[in-house]
């Protein structure tokens, strides 16, 4: 992770008191508006954007990293027990201002992958409209800059290419031919015919490489430019644009968006609206999503009371790919935290499939890699423990400066077609792919 610049690393603190270990965070108002997809910095170490609002990150005062079947509630515990400790002065009080902890969780139990809970050095935040910057001290009291600007400068801005120009300068490997992918989709639907499962959401990798430097501070704002709508994000490895809520907890309440079903739309453009009719109308798309939606509510029982769901999907619209989508909502019980909704809800059936189970016993026979970051839950948590988990997607793991890997997948069931499930996956990977490009849809 990228150290801090000087103003925030200032002599030790003599407070009395004050740990090596404890985090000493001071909050502060920004008077002028802040853009900030304007201002994401070279070293970036973490973001969280959508519709212009959100946190971008510098360096790591604190972080934790887990894994195995219970990675979830280990990290939840080790950053609660910092926050018990931590000198906070917040003169914003907004959610995502004072002691925030952003993650990115590892897809499966055994992945080799650590999952990471980390809390910034400093960070530029707005909320509602209100812009602020954090600064965090490990045992000693924090310097605030002269002008936030300081540490967040302009995001780098390198010039908008034309259509095709770059394509020369990346590599892209898939880890299969399309005749090999629509077969390894023949057998998951064998699997679901055979009945082993009814749902199961197999996933492709592609390798791209680039003569050219990637900058995850670029990539950052050209996705949230390009797709204002989604929850953009960056953090270790994982950096995308997903259109998909796991679990987002606010005052006691929980809200869960789930998308499953999905139909193309030529040139990034919409759906003609007879299309759209007839994709709302599908048996095959709505028993998909039939699936997915009743693993949220299974999975809330328990944590939650007063569960709303979306009395019939409707149509989340994107460039080039629609999906049928439901909310869900409901009422948290006391004690519980965004972290500990998102690891109940994860990984759903609109990830996985169904029986959880059996669908990824199928998936880990038929992908050859470990998932790794991929389809795992990505966000942030306040000290309270409200937050937002999204489920990593439209997403790419970085490898190096100059190597990613595209990572997408698609809902199966038993009427599942190869060609179209493979088509589906090439154009879920498009937003990443257009913005290792520079390309604008």
């Amino acid at each position: 992770m990228t150290r801090m610049s000087e103003p925030v690393l200032p002599p030790p603190s003599s407070r009395v008191g004050v740990s090596a270990e404890t985090l000493i965070v001071r909050t502060q108002r920004i008077e002028e508006p802040v853009q900030l997809v304007d201002h994401i910095p070279a070293g970036v170490s973490a973001a969280w954007l959508r519709h212009g609002q959100g946190v971008v990150a510098l360096g790591t005062a604190w972080a934790v990293h887990t894994a195995g079947p219970h990675r979830f509630a280990a990290a939840s515990a080790a950053f609660r027990a910092q926050a018990a400790t931590a000198v906070v002065d917040d003169e914003v009080r907004a959610r995502a201002s004072g002691l925030i902890g952003l993650g990115s969780f590892s897809y499966a139990d055994g992945s080799e992958r650590p999952s990471v809970l980390m809390v910034p050095r400093a960070v530029l935040g707005v909320d509602e409209g209100e812009a602020f910057l954090t600064v965090v001290g490990v045992g000693e009291e924090p310097e605030l800059p002269d002008s936030w600007q300081d540490l967040f400068p302009s995001t780098p801005s390198p010039a908008v290419r034309a259509p095709g120009g770059p394509v020369d300068e990346l590599e892209l490997e898939a880890d299969h031919t399309p005749e090999e992918y629509r077969a390894l989709v023949q057998q998951a639907v064998s699997a679901i015919a055979s009945g082993r499962a009814a749902k199961v959401v197999l996933s492709e990798r592609t390798t791209v490489r680039s003569t050219e430097r990637l900058d995850p501070a670029v990539l950052l704002a050209r996705l949230a430019r390009a797709y204002p709508s989604t929850w953009v994000y960056h953090l270790d490895d994982v950096i995308g644009a997903s259109p998909e809520m796991l679990a987002q907890t606010d005052g006691g309440r929980v809200f869960s968006r789930v998308l499953a079903g999905s139909r193309s739309a030529s040139d990034d453009g919409e759906l003609a609206e007879a299309d759209r009719r007839a994709f709302r109308a599908d048996a095959k798309e709505l028993s998909e999503h039939a699936f997915a939606v009743d693993s949220v509510l299974e999975r809330l029982e328990g944590l939650a009371e007063d569960i709303c769901v979306s009395p019939e999907p409707f149509v989340l619209r994107l460039p080039g790919l629609e999906h049928l989508a439901s909310d869900v909502s409901a009422q948290l019980l006391p004690g519980a935290t965004s972290l500990d909704v998102a690891a109940r809800l994860h990984p759903s059936a609109a990830v996985s499939g169904t029986p959880r189970q059996e669908a990824d016993e199928i998936i880990a026979r038929l992908e050859p890699h470990d998932r790794s970051g991929y389809a795992a839950p990505v966000g942030w948590m306040n000290a309270h423990g409200d937050g937002q988990w999204a489920i990593a997607l439209r997403m790419a793991h970085l490898v190096s400066d100059h190597e990613v890997q595209l990572q997408a997948g698609g809902g199966l069931v038993a009427a599942s077609d190869a060609v179209s499930e493979h088509a589906e996956v090439l154009v879920k990977m498009r937003p990443m792919l257009q913005a290792l490009r520079g390309e604008q849809h």
